[in-house]
């Protein structure tokens, strides 16, 4: 059954779009609503489903790491193999996202790293286990993400404001393991309480919030959204795979522009292989999604060579942290 929102419970999803570690009071100014009756309505929109997780922005580049994206599909697998694949991929300690689905690519995850030989062993252990159902992999390295506001959700035309970004050059950490403990819990869920994190990783909520503060600060930890489970909604979600001409820096920022101003898309990334740009969308319909991508091709047709999409239908892990290190980086 489709989830049904009305404008509050949009407005509150769009708070925590915003910043999903808002609190209660924060939410309810800004939809309009009694901090009670947030509450409320967030945990009901919650056990419905509407929301898969929320999601902290880490930058994993500040953490010493890489990531790079594997798009694979699948051949002879059944439903139990893949459903393996799925699990195994959903445990592993390096994986930070993970989706099912339809068009291209049947499964895709991204993978950190710490440099090319360690992605390259890791890659060789999926491989070993699982290698026989690929039919076609495609890598795709990120070299920035940008997600943007879901301005959709209120009607609102989108802003140039909006931007939370994370890059790919790593840079030397200098975290200790109570930092580490930090990134970890906000892993699994953003919205976990300063009191809970303390309790777990053994410091007073003060110390942590301060700690938090300070990894903000230094840009380790970018900000914090929501992540809408789509079918649940009725939407649907793209990711289009978009492959480059030769092109200016000052036309590329001009189609970085054109996503950034567009209410639909909440994401892209430069990447470079066999695409050098992606960007997921999410629409009510394909009709929608037809219409964003004639726009764009009619404004950039001197620079997008091609371009194909998948349709994501479940996105399995959405986790920039998963774990500590297993050694010193």
């Amino acid at each position: 059954m489709v989830i049904k929102l009305d404008l509050k419970d949009r407005k509150l999803l769009y708070g925590l779009d915003r910043n999903a570690r808002a609190t209660y009071s924060e939410l309810a100014t800004r939809a309009g609503v009694s901090k009670q009756v947030a509450r409320y309505r967030l945990n009901l929109l919650e056990n419905q489903g509407a929301i898969n997780t929320h999601f902290a922005i880490i930058d994993v580049a500040r953490l010493g790491y890489t990531i790079r994206k594997a798009f694979i599909k699948l051949q002879n697998a059944d439903e139990k193999q893949e459903g393996e694949l799925i699990a195994w991929l959903k445990e592993n300690p390096n994986v930070v996202w993970l989706a099912s689905s339809d068009g291209q690519f049947d499964i895709s995850f991204g993978m950190r790293s710490i440099n090319i030989e360690k992605y390259t062993e890791q890659l060789a252990e999926i491989d070993n286990k699982f290698g026989h159902l690929f039919l076609e992999r495609q890598i795709a390295p990120i070299v920035k993400g940008q997600y943007f506001y879901r301005d959709y959700l209120i009607g609102k035309e989108a802003g140039t404001e909006r931007e939370l970004a994370f890059g790919s050059v790593p840079l030397p950490p200098k975290l200790d393991g109570k930092d580490w403990g930090i990134l970890v819990e906000l892993g699994k869920d953003a919205r976990t309480p300063v009191s809970d994190i303390a309790r777990k990783i053994g410091l007073s909520p003060d110390a942590v919030s301060k700690r938090l503060k300070r990894l903000e600060e230094v840009g380790a930890v970018r900000g914090y959204v929501l992540v809408l489970d789509n079918p649940a909604l009725g939407q649907l979600h793209y990711k289009v795979l978009v492959r480059l001409k030769t092109v200016t820096q000052k036309r590329y920022q001009s189609l970085v522009e054109f996503c950034r101003r567009h209410p639909d898309i909440f994401y892209i990334v430069k990447t470079f292989g066999v695409w050098e740009f992606e960007i997921d969308m999410e629409v009510s319909n394909v009709a929608a999604f037809r219409k964003i991508m004639r726009d764009m091709k009619g404004k950039f047709s001197d620079i997008i060579r091609d371009y194909s999409y998948i349709s994501i239908y479940k996105i399995h892990k959405y986790n920039f942290c998963p774990s500590k290190p297993e050694v010193s980086i």
